[in-house]
């Protein structure tokens, strides 16, 4: 019997990722691997979001103040649905975060990876999922691994129970999330992401924008990204990412 693999992306050619530093992509070899938005988000909040498995069609929470640009993304491509719903049906057929990182390193494409993102779309939804990510990236030291998520309880239960992550997996807390309240915990202090919606918004709350990711899979100082993605017709966000297009501010940022 043949077993099913899951499915990564090749995001070498992405404009957004187009311009890090050479040192940290030296063969331009940079994937990420997907689950689909909201869905498989349980931290998520102000930017929760998600696109039907069969039509695409787009819900919003209650609370969403932007929409998930990876949501908005799959509602317009049932090829990148399709390839999410695959990974997340996969995986959550197993419950044990042994056979999650076996599962995981035997799909891993079979070339030099320079860099991997987990998730473009999708978090960590359970804490044996995130479990599974840190051995895998203890299994592929030569891999660059970095994510944002909105799961910080699992990456505080770890730090609690001395579970370590190594150097090579890069996590960033993205704020607008469940467990906010726990990256300011003077117990933990953790690294984050902030979606700001103007260039002044990110300079008065002290923090640097990162456009190419070069910032989110270093570790560091925490950061800013302007907002991006589609967003809801009438809504603060839409008004405010109308200005930054009319104010001719560059994105990076394109469909994944």
């Amino acid at each position: 019997m043949i077993m099913q693999k899951l499915k990564f992306s090749n995001n070498s050619k992405q404009a957004k990722l187009k311009n890090i530093p050479v040192e940290l992509a030296p063969n331009r070899s940079i994937w990420s691997f997907n689950l689909p938005s909201g869905y498989s988000c349980p931290g998520a909040k102000k930017c929760f979001s998600k696109a039907d498995k069969i039509t695409g069609k787009i819900t919003d929470g209650k609370h969403t103040l932007y929409r998930c640009f990876s949501a908005s993304d799959e509602a317009r491509s049932p090829q990148a649905r399709a390839q999410r719903w695959h990974n997340f049906d996969l995986l959550r057929k197993l419950k044990n975060f042994n056979d999650m990182a076996m599962l995981i390193n035997q799909s891993l494409p079979s070339v030099d990876i320079d860099v991997l993102r987990i998730h473009v779309s999708g978090d960590f939804y359970s804490l044996s999922y995130f479990v599974a990510w840190i051995q895998v990236a203890k299994d592929n030291r030569n891999i660059r691994f970095y994510a944002y998520t909105k799961s910080v309880n699992y990456w505080v239960y770890c730090i609690d129970q001395d579970i370590s992550i190594p150097s090579n997996l890069i996590l960033n807390a993205s704020r607008g999330g469940r467990y906010d309240k726990l990256i300011d915990d003077p117990k933990y202090l953790l690294k984050s992401a902030k979606v700001v919606f103007s260039p002044e918004q990110a300079e008065q709350k002290g923090l640097q924008i990162d456009h190419n990711d070069s910032l989110a899979m270093t570790p560091g100082s925490s950061f800013a990204l302007l907002l991006h993605g589609g967003q809801p017709k009438g809504s603060l966000a839409s008004k405010a990412l109308k200005k930054l297009k009319t104010d001719h501010i560059k994105f990076s940022y394109s469909r994944v």
